[in-house]
């Protein structure tokens, strides 16, 4: 299997930088205290760091925020993962358990300022991509039995049958390839532009390998390797 970014994403966006942790024979179920107690933690950390007010501000949330405006996606309307993630914290949702791996890249999300997000790859139709939609994959939404498919020039992961993964790059992720507490095989992504993200890496993988007892290898992709094969 293998995860291909298209030449046209950078060409649009050349500082693209993936981070990629393919994650095998994973323990997912049941409830982790010490992950829950770091989420709960950086959720606090959280609330000290960010203003509702001045959110947009932050360089992290302002760069995907002029991304999804350059293929035609409106921020104020659909927002990047992180920015989402960030709202649901401030505006007092908070962000709930859901199961181990997904705990865990939330936390990373929230501590590095990324977005991060995860499928099973027990679930996906062979290799995967980030490319811009053609405008006739399918996309059924997180939560949803609905197709709700991508227009043509979003960014999308989808897989070799045609399936949509994620839309407007990490706005919305498939209910198909969820992570699911009988998740055994899955790929997690830490999306970003600078050195951040290999670090970011580091830190989940070692948490994946921790507290899921998985077996987990590392890439990176960018302008220079857009590829990786596992």
């Amino acid at each position: 299997m293998q995860l291909t970014v298209s030449e046209e994403i950078f060409e649009k966006f050349p500082d693209t930088r993936i981070g990629i942790v393919v994650a095998a024979d994973i323990e997912n179920r049941g409830v982790n205290e010490e992950v829950s107690k770091l989420l709960g933690e950086i959720q606090a950390a959280t609330k000290e760091k960010f203003d509702l007010n001045t959110l947009i501000e932050n360089p992290s949330i302002a760069t995907w925020r002029n991304i999804y405006n350059d293929f035609g996606s409106k921020p104020r309307d659909y927002r990047s993962s992180i920015e989402a993630l960030i709202r649901s914290v401030l505006n007092g949702r908070g962000i709930r358990h859901i199961n181990k791996l997904v705990d865990i890249y939330n936390y990373i999300s929230l501590k590095y300022v990324v977005p991060v997000g995860g499928e099973d790859l027990g679930k996906a139709q062979g290799s995967l991509h980030l490319k811009f939609s053609e405008g006739f994959e399918k996309f059924i939404p997180l939560g949803s039995s609905e197709e709700d498919n991508p227009y043509k020039g979003e960014v999308i992961y989808c897989d070799d049958g045609g399936n949509v993964l994620c839309r407007r790059w990490n706005w919305r992720e498939s209910d198909i390839t969820k992570l699911t507490e009988s998740t055994s095989n899955a790929v997690i992504v830490i999306e970003g532009f600078d050195s951040s993200v290999e670090v970011a890496l580091r830190e989940l993988s070692s948490m994946i390998g921790k507290f899921c007892n998985a077996k987990t290898r590392t890439f990176l992709i960018s302008k220079n390797n857009p590829i990786v094969k596992w």
